[in-house]
């Protein structure tokens, strides 16, 4: 089965609304071996920002999962603006497991949106079920993964249009909270 994943970073520390705190890494990390381990997950795709993505990017190299990594545009840029930019001392994660994808020829740069990031991020959404798409095979099937605490932000929230466009594509969904279950 072909995981495609979209998620929640962690969260600013001047966040108005707590939705992936950072205390909550671990557990999610756990959560997401869970899933890719009950399912069989087989492939990957998502892009690597810090707390959802690394997460499962770190989860699938450790079960020797095949993985495949969407960014919106250059590693530098991306990097500063996804990644080091909230708690957590992402980065490193961030440049192995990016060098790691580059090395193998699985890493993938959106093109054409380097004065909209709300576009490029959109473009990233779409292209990541679109890759889990174009991966499987005629055995294979795909699941949307979406790792968040289950509300959408405003109506731009990229996590909830990526559970929506999956329902559309009639892939199965299945999502990791980010927060603790009461």
């Amino acid at each position: 089965m072909i995981a495609a994943l979209a998620g929640r970073r962690i969260d600013a520390p001047n966040a108005e609304k707590e939705r992936f705190p950072l205390e909550m890494k671990d557990v999610v990390y756990k959560r997401i071996l869970e899933c890719f381990s009950d399912n069989r997950i087989t492939t990957l795709v998502s892009s690597a920002a810090c707390g959802a993505d690394l997460l499962a990017q770190k989860a699938a190299r450790e079960l020797k999962i095949d993985r495949r990594i969407i960014l919106p545009f250059n590693r530098v840029k991306f990097r500063k603006t996804s990644v080091t930019d909230r708690p957590g001392n992402w980065g490193e994660l961030f440049d192995e497991i990016c060098d790691e994808a580059k090395r193998e020829g699985k890493m993938i740069f959106i093109r054409g949106f380097k004065n909209n990031e709300e576009k490029a991020y959109a473009a990233v959404t779409t292209k990541i079920l679109k890759r889990a798409k174009s991966l499987r095979s005629e055995d294979e099937t795909i699941m949307a993964v979406a790792v968040w605490e289950g509300t959408a932000k405003n109506e731009s929230d990229e996590t909830a249009s990526f559970i929506e466009q999956a329902k559309k594509l009639n892939i199965r969904t299945e999502e990791i909270l980010t927060k603790q279950l009461l």
